[in-house]
């Protein structure tokens, strides 16, 4: 306490201090009964009252509050936190955890359907797990009962038995990217974040990848493997119960010469073409209604159009008809177009609200569109992110779904 008390001192309590240890002082201690020093000790001996009082009455506080039940739990849960956070094994647990994650996804086949108290339970912890947009969602009870609906509608095995919380998270997880993308604005930042989140990094196609593998990169590269917690054969159930819906009919499963089984969906395709010609259309429409007829010479660079205008005329060599130019520019081209920075500001902006954002959607379905252009099946991965990044372009093109 001395020396806290020290340490609390004042100025003019340590010039006194200083003062009366110097020899010169001592010669004056007669002056000490004078008023002015009289005064500055009475300031001095208030502070250090006032200080001993406030030391007194924390510490106190602080005694109370460390008998309490509240202390007792938060002590503890701070101690446990801080003593797992500080073994050295945590990390390697936490990679344990995304491996054997991985491993279910990829290896698990046996699925239920949950009861109906399952579905409750789980749906309710699943909505508090994975929170909706306050824009979409305004209370937490709306998020927990669409998601019980959705899953109800579910009526085969599509939950792993001895995992029904990861695939039920993993249906509200893919729930909201259903929301998210079909919203009125399915690029806003908030969105963007979970897209991010849910879909991870962009991945280049390779065509020598097996199904397999290609799913596999996907998680490699961030896409939450929640999202793909079903059975192979339940997932398009999954994905339309979750919201996303084509209503095509599927063709029955064929063989590649190696004997690959490929489930080449119309339905997937028929996104596929929906995506990249309604692309074309806002392209032209955009830029035509800034440039004129002169767009293309304007707005697009001249090697882009020289390789269009080569195909167009080697289709039309090989057939004796063609398409109009822009019909020739491959999938990723679209993207150059519309990001290009005079075009992005003066027409695409609007639509699409962040360049990176967008980049980022084409670049996450340009292996999607390349894997049904080589006919081959479609895994999970490929599912989801083709219908979630499908349906959020075209919503932001105003095409209602």
């Amino acid at each position: 306490m001395r020396r806290a008390l020290e340490l609390s001192e004042g100025p003019a309590q340590r010039l006194m201090r200083q003062m009366e240890s110097d020899p010169a002082t001592r010669a004056l201690r007669e002056l000490e009964n004078s008023p002015t020093l009289q005064a500055a000790r009475m300031l001095e001996q208030s502070d250090i009252h006032r200080l001993i009082e406030s030391a007194t009455t924390a510490h106190a506080s602080f005694e109370a509050y460390t008998r309490s039940q509240h202390w007792a739990e938060v002590s503890g849960a701070i101690a446990a936190a801080h003593s797992i956070l500080a073994r050295p094994e945590t990390f390697d647990a936490l990679q344990r955890i995304d491996a054997n994650l991985k491993h279910l996804v990829r290896n698990v086949h046996h699925a239920v359907v949950p009861l109906a108290n399952q579905l409750q339970s789980f749906s309710i912890a699943a909505a508090k797990a994975v929170h909706p947009l306050q824009e979409q969602f305004q209370h937490m009870e709306a998020w927990q009962t669409s998601l019980a609906e959705r899953m109800a509608q579910l009526q085969n095995p599509w939950a792993f038995e001895d995992h029904l919380g990861v695939s039920v998270v993993g249906f509200a997880r893919i729930a909201r990217l259903h929301d998210i993308s079909s919203g009125a604005e399915p690029f806003d930042p908030a969105g963007r974040e979970v897209f991010s989140e849910e879909l991870g990094e962009p991945v280049a196609f390779d065509e020598d990848q097996s199904p397999a593998d290609r799913e596999a990169a996907q998680i490699d590269a961030g896409l939450n493997a929640e999202v793909v917690a079903f059975p192979q054969n339940a997932y398009p159930h999954v994905l339309f119960s979750a919201g996303f819906e084509l209503r095509i009919e599927a063709v029955a499963p064929v063989r590649t010469d190696r004997g690959e089984v490929g489930q080449y969906d119309p339905q997937h395709a028929s996104l596929l073409g929906q995506i990249e010609n309604r692309l074309r259309v806002v392209i032209e429409t955009e830029l035509q209604r800034i440039e004129g007829e002169a767009w293309l010479r304007r707005r697009v660079h001249g090697d882009l159009r020289k390789k269009w205008q080569d195909r167009k005329a080697a289709e039309h060599e090989q057939r004796g008809d063609s398409f109009p130019v822009l019909y020739y520019a491959d999938f990723m081209e679209l993207m150059h177009i519309i990001i290009e920075g005079r075009n992005w500001r003066d027409a695409f902006q609007r639509f699409f609200v962040s360049k990176e954002d967008f980049q980022v959607s084409m670049q996450r379905l340009a292996p999607v569109r390349n894997t049904i252009g080589h006919n081959r099946p479609l895994v999970r991965t490929d599912q989801l992110i083709l219908l979630a990044e499908g349906t959020r372009i075209l919503r932001a093109l105003g095409v209602r779904m």
